[in-house]
């Protein structure tokens, strides 16, 4: 990959390593040419967002897109490999900062064998990151291991900070660009009208949607599960409407997927970079677990998130997730709001019961929803207002620490 080499232009490195990451980091890359006037040069891993603000990815973001303990496993010799890549181009292209988003146990990997070779060369540069373990969710004993090794720590849910401190750990939040997206999408003027035409909807309707994930394994083990739950549903919700809403990587994968399902002719698959108007006239929805349950809460869809993976990475999921506060409107509304289901729980019958008391009760669901995302958004300090405040107050901070770095 070139990079250019002008000594008035400010390099920066990025790393993104899955979907979510990848709009966090095409935030932040708005924020920065902002406050940079636009002379700055971006390397890396990210996205097609990340790209589309002026990212050089070294290679593509599913390299890093891996989950699950036995994955990781099988990747070990490639995620090696690819560390090892970044850390030669980083010490060539000597960065004024370098900035890792999510993908926590490839980011620290990094951090940590980027300070032991800023002790054997003369270059250094601050170390940032963006989003940190969710130890809330997750084995607490993962905080001891982020303790001292980046020069700065930020957080997109601001309940996080308190839980960081039992830890000696800062973290700072400088808002959540996820939400902003949200709250921009709910705003903006939309396309119902036309969404509906296309595929003949009507108020009498009731719209499903089922979101599979966006990683291969992902939509490997669960989409099945989804789709044999639709079969199911079939004898007493005969008139439901069901959309499969995917990534632009994941549409042609979940539409062979689909298929091969020769009942399921009436599931439409869709992109939804290009069809967000379906949140905001669905019902209900069957999800993975991820930041899209927070998504579809904001829309105020009743939600059912799930998730399935290898038998390994199952059994030790079991033991350190704390399954109270795993999905993440759960956690930012302290109580359960979403039901999961984990696992063997992921099935078409538990599915199904579940999905016939949503369905019964959806008025009052989508009521109770809809105080709760209410809440949420206040307790974030978004409260009745479209704020756009990530792209701004993150490169503000990220300046802050390149100019008062002192190795």
């Amino acid at each position: 990959m070139k990079i250019n080499n002008n000594i008035n232009i400010n390099k920066i490195f990025m790393l993104a390593g899955e979907v979510s990451s990848d709009q966090i980091g095409s935030s932040l890359m708005i924020g920065l040419k902002d406050s940079l006037n636009s002379k700055v040069r971006f390397f890396g891993v990210g996205g097609s967002l990340m790209q589309e603000q002026g990212l050089v990815s070294a290679f593509d973001i599913k390299h890093l897109n891996i989950i699950g303990f036995t994955n990781t496993l099988l990747n070990y010799k490639k995620l090696k490999k690819n560390l090892n890549d970044l850390i030669e181009l980083i010490i060539i292209e000597q960065p004024k900062v370098i900035i890792t988003i999510d993908s926590k146990g490839f980011s620290l990997a990094l951090a940590k064998a980027l300070k032991k070779k800023f002790k054997e060369t003369y270059f250094k540069c601050p170390l940032i990151h963006f989003v940190p373990p969710t130890i809330w969710a997750y084995g607490k004993s993962r905080a001891k291991k982020w303790v001292g090794i980046h020069d700065g720590l930020f957080c997109i849910f601001n309940k996080e900070i308190d839980i960081f401190k039992k830890y000696n750990i800062e973290c700072l939040y400088v808002g959540n660009p996820i939400l902003e997206k949200s709250l921009k999408n709910i705003s903006n003027i939309s396309n119902i009208k036309n969404f509906k035409t296309k595929y003949s909807l009507n108020s009498d309707n009731k719209i499903c949607l089922i979101l599979p994930g966006s990683r291969d394994s992902e939509v490997n083990y669960i989409l099945p599960e989804l789709l044999n739950t639709i079969e199911l549903s079939k004898l007493r919700w005969p008139n439901l409407i069901w959309f499969l809403p995917t990534t632009k990587k994941q549409f042609l994968k979940a539409k062979n997927i689909l298929d091969s399902k020769k009942n399921l002719k009436h599931v439409h698959v869709i992109i939804l970079e290009d069809n967000y108007d379906i949140l905001k006239i669905a019902d209900l929805a069957l999800a993975c677990s991820g930041t899209i349950t927070l998504e579809l809460i904001l829309f105020n869809i009743p939600t059912i998130a799930v998730y399935k993976t290898d038998w390994l990475s199952a059994f030790i999921g079991n033991i350190i997730v704390d399954f109270k506060n795993v999905i993440l409107p759960n956690f930012l509304a302290d109580k359960e709001i979403v039901p999961f289901l984990f696992q063997d729980k992921c099935n078409p019958n538990a599915l199904n019961l579940l999905l016939n008391d949503f369905l019964m009760n959806i008025e009052e669901k989508k009521i109770d929803i809809k105080n709760q995302s209410s809440k949420i958004l206040k307790s974030m300090g978004y409260y009745k207002t479209n704020h756009n405040c990530f792209s701004k107050e993150s490169s503000n901070k990220i300046l802050s620490i390149i100019n008062n770095f002192n190795p």
